[in-house]
């Protein structure tokens, strides 16, 4: 039988000694780094941002009515569907039909309808644009259930649509709720990057680092 190549026999000893798997991971790490960003802003990496403010002066509300209590599924930075462009925001658990209500006023920006529960390719959406020109998203709305129009503007509380389990939900009904600095959201056709950003809720327990997945949440 032939002797192996003491080239080969050395690398194999280098490679798997515990220097060698050292060097190997921090090469690996360094070919992460220097690797060019995607040109798509939704693939992109963003950092997770720290929140501590006072809720009990956030100017946004719950998202369903008063008296009501839903179970949170996913949230900040919890990863799954929130992570790099949605790194922030909130999936609360409801049945379809629920209303959905304005979390903070403003006015209509995107108001699309007409695809149908079980649709992962296509989504029912609101967006309100905000005074300071931040935006709220309110996401996989069942068909019919848009209760207002582009251009209308919108009161805090106010009934805007229905949730429902339209696009990429996992196979289980929520709404989807984030904030973003500006209206340029992947799929809308707007020039611009505007990442989710955290925000929390004066109507309900404190929460100043923002909501906690796998936690009931009660408007109050």
């Amino acid at each position: 039988m032939p002797s192996p190549s003491p080239g080969r026999f050395q690398f194999s000893e280098i490679l798997f000694s515990v220097p060698g798997l050292l060097v190997l991971v921090c090469l690996l790490a360094a070919a992460a780094l220097l690797a060019p960003e995607s040109a798509d802003p939704a693939l992109r990496h963003y950092p997770c941002q720290a929140l501590d403010t006072d809720s009990r002066h956030s100017p946004y509300l719950l998202p369903y009515r008063q008296g009501t209590q839903h179970w949170l599924n996913q949230a900040n930075c919890s990863g799954h569907g929130h992570s790099r462009f949605w790194n922030h925001g909130y999936d609360f658990k409801m049945d379809i039909g629920t209303p959905v209500l304005a979390a903070r006023s403003g006015a209509v920006m995107d108001a699309n309808d007409g695809c149908t529960d079980g649709d992962r390719a296509c989504t029912n959406l609101i967006i309100i644009r905000h005074a300071d020109g931040s935006v709220a998203l309110y996401s996989h709305l069942t068909k019919g259930g848009i209760d207002v129009v582009k251009g209308q503007a919108i009161l805090a509380g106010q009934v805007i649509g229905r949730s429902g389990d339209t696009g990429n939900t996992g196979e289980l009904p929520h709404l989807h709720f984030s904030v973003h600095p500006c209206g340029a959201l992947p799929g809308l056709g707007r020039e611009g990057v505007c990442p989710s950003q955290p925000v929390n809720f004066r109507n309900t327990a404190p929460n100043p680092h923002g909501l906690i997945a796998a936690h009931f949440y009660r408007a109050e």
